[in-house]
């Protein structure tokens, strides 16, 4: 039996653009505005990465460059995780 938390990763990677952002992040933290080729609308970028957050699969950190600092999006390794276990589904044969 599929467990409540289970079904709501399940069912939050079916999302639109959930998936392209997490696969731009797992190369590297990126912040919001480069996130744009993986979800151009920035309204929708906003709620997806506030629901992937909320899911524990990506995380904020701060990144300081210079004087400046700079918030940046990153899997965590649940995210890292749920994205192997889908390319392993969608590779097999």
């Amino acid at each position: 039996m599929v467990k409540e938390e289970q079904r709501s990763i399940i069912q939050l990677v079916g999302k639109q653009y959930i998936l392209d952002i997490m696969e731009s992040l797992s190369e590297q933290p990126k912040r919001f505005v480069d996130l744009s080729d993986a979800c151009k609308n920035e309204k929708t970028r906003t709620i997806r990465l506030r629901e992937l957050e909320k899911a524990n699969l990506i995380e904020t950190v701060s990144v300081k460059m210079g004087k400046r600092s700079f918030i940046h999006y990153r899997l965590t390794e649940k995210g890292a995780l749920v994205l192997k276990e889908i390319a392993k589904i969608t590779s097999a044969k």
